[in-house]
């Protein structure tokens, strides 16, 4: 017997998905459990890096005013030198602080025209259907499971941690069979089916979005009663982009289902209890295909003489629609 959210329907078997727009990126689709992977080395974002990513995207106007601003400073400093000179070398008067340089972005709503308009602020997002006793178990044992796998997609999806890199607080949700078998997945970047790593530290904006639904039932997988528990969720990522970009170009949408697994307690060993990741695919929209294969998150550069009114990842499609079928290509 499942149960769902009142409003949200069980999610079923898709037909057939029509062509997908260019623009879709597909994030590894592969079912899980593949445990033992070969491990390579993980790339983190250098300062260099950082430095890269913030100057890929300035204008000229921007260059001319933080020119301004060090001709200030220049004044400024050069001001204090007189005054520290004329005053026989005595401390000079106390100054108001020269104010930090501002972002690309000014404060704005970064999704406004976008498909993730709409959307909610992404943990009141994740909600999870009313807990019911469900086959062997209980209506306590349902909640517990439930509450666990929202724990999870928050951890996963949108919490700050993951994004600087920390699978750990993620793992410490699993059983301890399941995280150390998943464990692996952050050193071989497959782990963008469940979890969300952002490029560029110094840009991403706090404030994502998502729209999703959750299924659950009991079932059997070996021969073990399990808690199945189904997820699909759009996830919108805002990042500081350009102020002449069209709307959309700020925002990089990620769009996954995620299968989880509670098996019964009287049918595992204590190392087996808990939550497990049975299956997981995610597609992407706006998202840069090589930060994508280091195992992070950015969106796509806009550039105002090339891309001019059109965003770089062009149509998103279905992508946003959790009622329609996810597009999917293999465009990264």
């Amino acid at each position: 017997m499942g149960h769902t959210l009142p409003t949200e329907p069980t999610p079923t078997d898709p037909v057939e998905p029509p062509p997908p727009p260019a623009a879709v990126s597909q994030v590894n689709p592969v079912q899980l459990p593949e445990w033992m992977r070969s491990s390579q080395t993980e790339h983190q974002p250098t300062g260099w890096d950082r430095v890269r990513f913030f100057s890929a995207r300035h204008n000229g106007a921007l260059l001319v005013g933080l020119g301004l601003v060090l001709a200030l400073l220049m004044v400024v400093g050069g001001m204090a030198l007189v005054g520290r000179i004329t005053g026989g070398g005595g401390a000079s008067a106390s100054a108001s602080p020269t104010p930090p340089l501002s972002r690309v972005g000014e404060p704005r709503d970064l999704f406004a025209g976008s498909p993730a308009a709409s959307f909610t602020p992404a943990e009141e997002a994740v909600r999870m259907p009313a807990a019911k006793g469900t086959g062997p178990f209980s209506e306590s044992q349902v909640r517990t499971s439930l509450e666990a796998v929202r724990k999870a997609l928050v951890q996963s999806r949108i919490d700050t941690s993951m994004f600087m890199g920390d699978p750990e607080p993620f793992l410490r949700l699993l059983a301890p069979d399941a995280r150390e078998q998943l464990r692996s997945d952050f050193s071989n970047n497959s782990f963008l089916r469940y979890a969300t790593r952002m490029a560029s530290p110094s840009e991403w904006e706090p404030g994502a979005r998502a729209d999703g639904r959750v299924s659950y039932r009991a079932t059997k997988a070996n021969g073990i009663r399990v808690l199945e528990v189904s997820t699909e969720f759009v996830w919108a990522y805002p990042f500081d982009v350009d102020l002449r970009a069209p709307a959309g170009a700020s925002v990089v949408a990620l769009r996954d289902r995620v299968m989880w697994q509670v098996p019964h307690p009287d049918d595992v060993p204590a190392s087996a209890r808990g939550l497990w990741i049975t299956s997981a695919e995610a597609v992407t929209w706006n998202a840069d295909c090589a930060a994508l294969r280091d195992g992070w998150v950015h969106e796509q550069f806009w550039v105002a003489e090339v891309h001019r009114d059109q965003i770089p990842a062009g149509d998103p499609g279905t992508i946003f629609d959790v009622d329609a079928p996810a597009p999917t290509t293999t465009r990264c």
